[in-house]
């Protein structure tokens, strides 16, 4: 994803979704354990320590955010980490960060110049 189209990323409505999903700790465990290995949601529960529903209610912002789809196998719902979204989410901390990084070299750059001429003494 270009820098533009990253900057209408972190602005679009989906974003709304996207930066919550992520806030909160236990979203963020399961998005981990599921990029481990794909599972269904009883699996994860067992893994991770929570209850199934826990782990049912956040797989669903998951899945409102795009992070996570499910695919119905057999009996089960497996659910993924749906790689393109983390990429996006990847470029847009990244952007952010590319502007840090050229603010905090421009202030070094300043810094490091040397004054002009002092005062000079009679």
């Amino acid at each position: 994803m270009s820098a533009p189209s990253a900057a209408l990323a972190l602005l679009d409505p989906a974003a709304d979704l996207l930066l919550p999903a992520l806030a909160d700790r236990t979203r963020r465990r399961i998005l981990v354990r599921l990029a481990e290995r794909p599972d269904d949601a009883g699996a994860v529960a067992r893994d991770l320590e929570l209850t199934r529903q826990g782990v049912a209610k956040h797989l669903t912002v998951l899945e409102q955010a795009g992070l996570v789809r499910a695919e119905r196998s057999a009996r089960r719902r497996v659910h993924t980490v749906t790689p393109e979204r983390v990429r996006e989410v990847s470029d847009l901390l990244g952007l952010v960060a590319v502007g840090w990084e050229g603010r905090l070299a421009g202030l070094k750059a300043a810094a490091e110049q040397p004054e002009g001429p002092g005062p000079t003494s009679p």
